[in-house]
């Protein structure tokens, strides 16, 4: 009887204990793979510069939506669920866990009925079913917010995407949205993804940034920074203890279990799961550091390269208000690319932009920079053009996630605030993107000609008197 009241005060206790499926107000960060409804606001809400102005054309880039793991990262997980779920499902059949001793019971039972989704396999990196919502809800907002632009002559509308079934399928749920309940037809104005596309991929045509950023040493040195910290190695104890199971965990195998959390609760109706209770709160901000740093360098302020790259939208973003104020802009231009592009272009806007770098050395826990906040799933920039009936004929307004920013006050910028600001984003090049190779490559292409023009002079007078 002694026994049993023990065991009943001890099971008390843990039950006691924070319980994830309980939990009021779990982390809901989870840097470039936050669900769009997180963070964005309603452009709705937000008020036009003036009653006496009316908008005549919107220009927009938007990440994709919600998606699938990689290719690799569905192996890796993948891998990683079925010998996590076989320890604990042995271990706890055999009552030889400790799960008990560090987890809810509820918990416990959560993990062991959930299922991995086989379509992964199938579908590396597709939009899923939450995405297209995501970017389809956009596109109908916009139509409510926006609607007498949604008329008039097709060719008034330009949609263009990148290569891949996200981005694609990402423009053909934001036009659902914009046309859904009228009788326009604007799938035709979705132009096929063009081949070299230096409006809204430029960094994969570009040399220097392939060689110097995207495979350069520095991303690597940061991250084996941060993952060698001590806070990370607390994470990865934390988890091994949480785990009670015998499986050994390497801080991989922490990011691994990070990825099964932060993609099964984006796909949950209500944002939950239950690979998410191996972590505190507290584990998960950890965690979502490391992809801020990783993007920082990878697409953000940690190169110039990077800036330099995000200015190719701006430069189309200029052209298209300047046509449209001489009368023969398009109504709606808009754009489906990766966070890679979104975040560059936010470097070239001088936006949340910190007083130092980001570094792997040590976790910033007041950054501005914070992808989960500025490059979640569907995360964009609208820019909108209004005609207005005052002394200052034309405003421009900006709004990121639908929220207002500080690139233009309330009422919106002047044109010639505007012009002020992006007009110098009509002198990009990609001169810059021409790699050191390239360029020794060709320095000793035109030395080698050079060279044989001087062997053929050299000879020919010889070859005049044969």
């Amino acid at each position: 009887m002694f026994g049993k009241i023990v065991f009943l005060i001890y099971l008390n206790v843990v039950i006691c204990k924070d319980c994830y499926w309980k939990e009021k107000y779990p982390y809901d960060l989870f840097s470039t793979k936050t669900p769009y409804e997180t963070v964005r606001g309603d452009l709705r809400d937000e008020k036009m510069p003036d009653n006496r102005c009316r908008p005549i054309s919107l220009w927009s880039l938007h990440r994709h939506g919600n998606r699938n793991p990689s290719r690799q990262v569905m192996e890796d997980i993948n891998k990683l669920q079925e010998n996590i779920i076989t320890k604990i499902r042995n271990e706890f059949e055999n009552c030889q866990t400790q799960l008990l001793n560090t987890n809810c019971y509820q918990d416990i039972e959560d993990l062991l009925k959930w299922e991995w989704n086989t379509t992964l396999e199938t579908s590396p990196s597709y939009l899923t079913g939450v995405g297209y919502e995501e970017i389809y809800e956009i596109g109908k907002r916009v139509k409510q917010k926006f609607r007498t632009l949604i008329s008039g002559d097709g060719d008034k509308f330009y949609f263009r995407s990148t290569n891949m079934q996200r981005t694609i399928t990402s423009a053909i749920a934001f036009v659902h949205g914009l046309t859904d309940g009228t009788t326009i037809d604007l799938s035709t104005n979705i132009d096929d993804p063009w081949q070299e596309d230096n409006v809204i991929r430029p960094y994969e045509n570009c040399a220097k940034y392939q060689e110097e950023v995207s495979s350069g040493q520095q991303i690597n040195d940061e991250l084996a920074a941060y993952d060698t910290s001590p806070e990370v190695l607390a994470v990865r104890d934390r988890v091994q203890i949480h785990l009670g199971t015998t499986y050994k965990l390497t801080v991989n195998d922490t990011y691994n279990l990070y990825d099964l959390c932060r993609f099964y609760r984006s796909w949950s109706p209500n944002l939950r799961s239950p690979w998410c209770s191996f972590f505190t709160n507290d584990d998960l901000e950890v965690l979502e550091y490391r992809d801020d740093v990783r993007h920082y360098y990878r697409n953000g302020y940690g190169s110039q390269i990077n800036v330099n790259l995000g200015v190719a939208p701006l430069n189309d973003l200029y052209k298209h208000f300047k046509a449209a104020t001489l009368g023969n802009g398009k109504k709606i231009v808009s754009y489906f690319t990766h966070d890679t592009m979104f975040e560059m272009v936010l470097s070239a806007l001088g936006l949340y932009k910190d007083t130092n770098p980001l570094r792997g050395s040590s976790r910033n826990s007041s950054r501005l920079w914070r992808t989960s906040e500025i490059a979640a799933f569907s995360s964009n920039l609208i820019a909108v053009l209004f005609e207005c009936q005052e002394e200052v004929m034309y405003r421009v307004q900006f709004l990121i996630n639908e929220k207002p920013t500080p690139l233009c006050p309330k009422e919106g910028c002047t044109w010639e605030q505007f012009v002020d600001r992006f007009q110098v984003f009509t002198n990009y090049t990609t001169e810059f993107c021409q790699s050191k190779a390239s360029s020794i490559n060709s320095s000793k292409n035109n030395g080698a000609v050079t060279l044989l023009l001087m062997n053929i002079l050299m000879f020919l007078p010889i070859l005049l008197l044969t």
